[in-house]
């Protein structure tokens, strides 16, 4: 008498993301959104003949959340209100009280899992928010957060995403 043995099927997660680059109109920034504490953006280069207010190492880490859309965001994920913090998580930010985020970029041109590409794309001419030229490179990093990561969300709301849900999820 023969006897089936249940087959074991292996899955293997993803790695989880730790960290991308962001050029803006007139910067490069290092996000980092790993394990080994809280997220946090750093601007890395200022582009050719553009001003910043924020100069280059300079780090925004108010926050427990990044939010990746046409902006990128420190937030603290908190779901409810003033009187009760921290009742519930929010990782979408539009859901969450501007009390709650903390430091920003200014608009997004396009994102990278490498920094010799933001580099490339920081020296480019005639950028422009949500550039398609590098449109692919952007959504490959949307795919790499994902939807669950525990340091990074990105937002899915219609006037705040960079790229619509359907192209990357």
């Amino acid at each position: 008498m023969k006897t089936k043995q249940a087959s074991k099927v292996a899955t293997v997660e993803a790695p989880l993301l730790g960290t991308f680059y962001a050029v803006t109109m007139t910067s490069i920034y290092r996000a980092v959104i790993n394990e080994k504490g809280a997220p946090y953006v750093e601007k890395i280069a200022i582009r050719a003949g553009q001003n910043s207010a924020v100069a280059v190492g300079e780090r925004f880490s108010n926050g427990t959340m990044l939010s990746v859309g046409q902006q990128l965001i420190l937030f603290v994920p908190e779901g409810h209100g003033f009187m009760s913090p921290m009742t519930s998580v929010e990782r979408e930010i539009a859901n969450v009280n501007t009390q709650w985020w903390g430091g920003g970029t200014s608009g997004i041109v396009a994102l990278f899992l490498f920094e010799n590409d933001a580099v490339v794309c920081g020296r480019a001419d005639n950028l422009t928010s949500g550039d398609k030229r590098w449109h692919q490179n952007t959504v490959e990093v949307l795919r790499a957060i994902g939807e669950n990561h525990p340091f990074c969300s990105v937002t899915k709301h219609p006037e705040m995403e960079l790229v619509p849900v359907r192209e990357w999820l």
